[in-house]
């Protein structure tokens, strides 16, 4: 199989890794997420998402061991945001609530029980979206008795924005690209008096983007839980988009191993790669264009500030990989490799086994990264199918199907 075109950079802030220290350490910590786990294990629902075991694609590759850690499961939303978003939206109704009725402690349950329904409703939240964060907010605002409006720019697909207004969310849609959807989610914000919970700071609640990257560090926590400590991960093939996620299971696994953490390797499409751009330039960049990649969620100009805090000096390194290995890592992972039992993953979630299977079909970037007989790799799939219709248009059978064994088009 011929290799794919792809830009590797090796992060030399990296190597060797430095300590995980202050500036990392006032976005993630283990007080701060003490509070995430309390919150987010108490949700309704709540189980820790499967690591799946890939034996016969470890082997077929290479290397000893080989899991995937499967968001589609997280709670009923079908992706790892419900962990960002949802533990953030929780600051905004508190303080609201505290302002409006004087009360100093309001829980979470107390929110779940709609004790101050009479509050909560009057509350709009708000964010731009191409599709999981807008649907995890929905959910959390159907779940917690708030209003919430989600916007989205006009390529986004239909069946994405069907899938939030389910859950009672407002969408508005608006012409052009990410960006002009974020523009108008603030402006609107301000004039309307709507609360945004999103990755930018909110003049309200300044600390939303920095709850949204604590509760992130969720996923990788469970990890931590799910691999041995005698025989621990040395990589773990990460989206990108702008940089939270990532820069949350970065943080959260140099925290808890210290220098002797996996190698995080962040994954973007070549079409739009700012965190790639973002490790050249040494400090968090901007790309311009108007990116079109399958791996729609991860088509983001800019890098995010505080995620670059953790991400410039603690990712082991930065891939951009085409559309052409997205769509054959879809296929791969539903057809199942060497007895592996076909796993369904959207295309946006799809994009760290994507940079894994470049990263094996390609005997140099196998050398950069160290993978070996002796690696040990985890690929994060941060969604399931979250729209049936693109994933049918890319596989060529329905999510039931493949689970039930029909065998998706061929990768050849």
């Amino acid at each position: 199989m011929n290799a794919y075109r792809t830009n590797l950079f090796i992060n030399p802030q990296a190597h060797p890794p430095p300590d995980y220290g202050p500036a990392q350490k006032v976005l993630l910590n283990q007080e701060a997420f003490a509070d995430v786990e309390a919150e987010v294990t108490n949700l309704p629902g709540y189980q820790p998402t499967p690591l799946i075991a890939l034996n016969g694609l470890a082997s077929a590759s290479g290397v000893d061991a080989l899991w995937c850690k499967h968001e589609g499961y997280r709670f009923e939303v079908g992706s790892f945001k419900p962990t960002g978003p949802v533990y953030a939206m929780l600051s905004v109704l508190k303080g609201e609530i505290k302002k409006a009725t004087g009360v100093e402690t309001v829980t979470t349950q107390d929110l779940v029980d709609r004790k101050y329904e009479s509050v909560t409703q009057e509350i709009v939240v708000s964010a731009a979206t191409s599709g999981n964060h807008g649907r995890a907010l929905a959910w959390g605002a159907r779940m917690f008795g708030c209003r919430c409006v989600i916007y989205m720019n006009d390529g986004v697909s239909a069946g994405r924005e069907a899938a939030i207004a389910a859950y009672g969310a407002e969408v508005v849609r608006v012409p052009g690209n990410y960006d002009r959807a974020v523009q108008r989610s603030y402006g609107e914000a301000k004039a309307l008096g709507y609360f945004i919970v999103s990755d930018d700071k909110s003049a309200e609640y300044p600390h939303i983007s920095r709850e949204i990257m604590q509760g992130y560090a969720m996923v990788a926590a469970e990890i931590v839980q799910q691999v041995s400590d005698a025989q621990p991960s040395t990589h773990v093939f990460v989206p990108g988009g702008g940089g939270r996620f990532a820069g949350a299971t970065c943080g959260h696994l140099w925290d808890r191993y210290g220098n002797n953490h996996p190698r995080v390797v962040v994954v973007e499409p070549t079409a739009s790669a700012c965190l790639y751009q973002s490790a050249i330039e040494n400090r968090a960049a901007t790309v311009s264009g108007d990116g079109r990649s399958v791996m729609d969620g991860l088509v983001v100009q800019s890098a995010s500030a505080q995620a670059w805090r953790i991400l410039g000096d603690g990712a082991f390194a930065f891939l951009t990989i085409p559309d052409e290995a997205t769509v054959d890592a879809i296929r791969q992972a539903a057809a199942g490799v060497g007895g592996d039992s076909p796993v369904v993953i959207g295309e946006t979630g799809i994009a760290g086994w994507a940079g894994f299977l470049a990263a094996t079909r390609d005997e140099n970037l196998r050398q950069q990264l160290g993978l070996d007989c002796n690696s040990r790799i985890v690929i994060i799939a941060t969604e399931g199918a979250t729209d049936p219709e693109v994933y049918y248009s890319l596989v060529g059978a329905s999510p039931e199907a493949v689970l039930a064994g029909s065998k998706p088009q061929s990768t050849e």
